[in-house]
């Protein structure tokens, strides 16, 4: 389980490290870490609409404590549809953020650059040019601060 102040620190913490590899022209490194934090920022959300207080469910096991909690009973359905959201799937996270609306009516731009992000970004080895580095990290600070 995930706490949601470990979640929000990490949220501030992958950004900052984000800003530092840009600075040493580690692009790729960059995009990765600042995409981390956009889904780190998702799952925070979802942790607050969905109360999930003691943070976000990490293993199936934790998941089901949440799903069993019988105070829950009416968003069961929704919560086992949301099995899903144990992935990095940046769309899905962000349907049940509860901003979506948000992200895309005022951060549409913003969400374009970002929502392709996946973990596997991890092992780019290509080359990335400092703007398109810069612009994914403006879009995903734009986005967590909207989410958050």
């Amino acid at each position: 389980m995930i706490s949601k102040p470990s979640l929000k620190s990490l949220i501030i913490r992958r950004l900052g490290d984000a800003r530092v590899l840009l600075k040493n022209r580690r692009y790729p490194a960059a995009i990765y870490l600042a995409g981390y934090g956009v889904e780190l920022a998702l799952k925070y959300r979802i942790c607050k609409i969905m109360e999930f207080t003691k943070g976000f469910p990490e293993s199936k096991s934790e998941f089901n404590k949440y799903y069993q909690d019988t105070r829950k009973t009416i968003l069961r359905q929704t919560m086992r549809s949301l099995w899903d959201i144990r992935h990095h799937n940046l769309p899905i996270l962000l349907r049940y953020s509860g901003k979506q609306v948000n992200v895309k009516t005022c951060l549409n731009a913003e969400w374009g650059i970002v929502k392709g992000w996946n973990p596997e970004m991890r092992y780019i080895n290509n080359t990335i040019r400092r703007h398109t580095a810069n612009d994914f990290l403006n879009s995903a600070s734009a986005i967590i601060t909207g989410i958050l």
